[in-house]
C-alpha cells in the first residue's frame, strides 16, 4: 500500500508577496461550503480508506478556526486508519495549544511549518505575520504538546540577504532543533507581489553558493539531504512527499489540487466560486510510456539515493543501461553520476546541475 492522500485548505490570514499557490484570504463563510466539497471530492476520486499518508497543506490549514479544524479532521477520520505518517501544514502565528491537542486527538503526527526567515526585516518584506521571537514560542508549543516530528521551512535568495545572513538564518533554525528542513529558492511568479514589484532573481551562481553554505551546514549538524530541497535527521525523512518523488499513485481533492491515479494525472480548476458551487473543472493527462519514463527520471533523480535498477526495469520494461548506455558514458566521464549493478544517483556536482543531467539523458 503506497498511496496517499493531499487535501488542499486554500484559505490564508494573508498572503505571501511571494506565493504563486491557489490561496485566497480566510472568510469565515467559504470554510462550510468548501468542507463540503471536499467530502464530494472524496467520493468523486474514489479515495480508498486504505491509505498511507494524509497530507493536509495549502494555504494555511490552521487558519481554521478550531471548530472548523475538527470539522475537516472529522472528515478525514475514516481515512486514517491505515496511516503511518499524517501531516498538517501550520503557520507560526495560527498555531495554538488547543489546534495542536485536537490534531493529535485526531491522529495528526506530523506538522510542517512555515518559517521561511528567522530576519524579522525580512519576514515583513515577504509579507509574513510572525517574527524570530514568534517562531521560538511556536516551536517550543509544539515540542511540549508532544509532537516529536515537524519540518521547518527556510527560504534563501531573498532580496538583500547575504550569505552572513543566510549563516546566520541557519544557526537559529538548528536551535530550534528540527527534525526535517525544507530549503527553498526563491521564485519570482507571474502574478505575485514580488513579480509586481519586479523583485531581482539572483545570478545562479549566487544560488549555487547559498545552497552549498545550506548543504554543508546542515550535513555538518547530522541531517542528510535525501531530496535537492529536503534535509532530515535519520527516521524523519517526509514519508508522503517521498511518493511524489517516487512517482507513485496519491489521491488529492480541493480546488487546486493535483492527483495522480492508474497512469492519469489531474488537477482540481475552475475557481473558488464554481468549485463553492460545486462544479469545478478538471484536467486530466494520460501518461504515455515516453512521458512515464521522462517524469520517472526527473522525479526520482531529485532524490539524493537515485532508484533502483531494477525498480526503473520493471516499471518501464527497458534495460536502463542499455537504453541509456551513451548518455551515461558521457554523464559518467563528467563526475556527475554514480552506477553500479543496482543503483543510479546523482554525485553533488550531478544534484547542482540536475536539469542539464535530465536533458543528457532524454534528448
Amino acid at each position: 500500500m503506497n498511496k496517499g492522500l493531499y487535501v488542499h485548505i486554500p484559505f490564508c490570514g494573508a498572503i505571501c508577496h511571494y506565493c504563486d499557490f491557489v490561496k485566497f484570504i480566510y472568510q469565515k463563510e467559504w470554510v462550510s461550503p468548501y468542507l463540503k466539497r471536499l467530502k464530494e471530492d472524496l467520493a468523486f476520486f474514489n479515495v480508498p480508506p486504505k491509505l498511507n499518508t494524509i497530507y493536509i497543506g495549502g494555504g494555511t490549514p490552521t487558519v481554521l478556526s478550531k471548530e472548523e479544524l475538527k470539522e475537516l479532521l472529522t472528515l478525514l477520520k475514516p481515512y486514517t486508519k491505515h496511516v503511518t505518517e499524517f501531516t498538517v501544514e501550520a503557520n507560526v502565528e495560527s498555531i495554538t495549544k488547543e489546534k495542536l491537542e485536537l490534531m493529535k486527538e485526531f491522529g495528526v503526527n506530523r506538522l510542517s511549518i512555515g518559517v521561511q526567515s528567522t530576519n524579522d526585516e525580512r519576514l515583513v518584506s515577504l509579507n509574513r505575520l510572525h517574527s524570530y521571537i514568534d517562531i521560538k514560542k511556536a516551536i517550543k508549543l509544539v515540542k511540549e504538546v508532544g509532537f516529536t516530528n515537524f519540518s521547518v521551512d527556510l527560504i534563501y535568495g531573498l532580496p538583500k540577504q547575504s550569505k552572513d545572513e543566510l549563516r546566520q538564518d541557519i544557526a537559529n533554525i538548528l536551535k530550534l532543533e528540527p527534525p526535517h528542513i525544507a530549503t527553498y529558492d526563491l521564485q519570482i511568479e507571474t502574478n505575485t507581489i514580488a513579480y509586481i514589484n519586479k523583485w531581482l532573481k539572483i545570478s545562479d551562481e549566487e544560488s549555487r553558493e547559498m545552497y552549498e553554505i545550506i548543504l554543508k551546514a546542515l550535513r555538518k549538524a547530522g541531517y542528510k539531504r535525501y531530496e535537492v530541497s529536503n534535509f532530515a535527521k535519520p527516521t524523519f525523512e517526509s514519508v508522503h512527499n517521498k511518493l511524489y518523488w517516487r512517482n507513485d499513485n496519491y489521491y488529492a481533492i480541493g480546488l487546486g489540487a493535483s492527483g495522480y491515479i492508474n497512469n492519469k494525472r489531474y488537477i482540481i480548476k475552475g475557481g473558488l466560486k464554481n468549485y463553492l458551487q460545486g462544479s469545478p473543472k478538471i484536467e486530466e493527462d494520460t501518461i504515455t510510456k515516453e512521458m512515464y519514463i521522462e517524469e520517472y527520471l526527473m522525479l526520482n533523480l531529485r532524490l539524493e539515493d537515485g532508484f533502483l535498477l531494477d525498480d526503473f526495469n520493471k516499471k518501464t520494461g527497458l534495460d536502463f543501461k542499455k537504453a541509456f548506455a551513451v548518455p551515461l558514458e558521457k554523464l559518467h566521464k563528467m563526475g556527475l553520476i554514480y552506477i553500479d549493478d543496482y543503483r543510479f544517483s546523482l554525485t553533488d556536482e550531478g544534484i547542482l546541475l540536475l536539469d542539464s543531467v535530465i536533458l543528457t539523458l532524454i534528448s
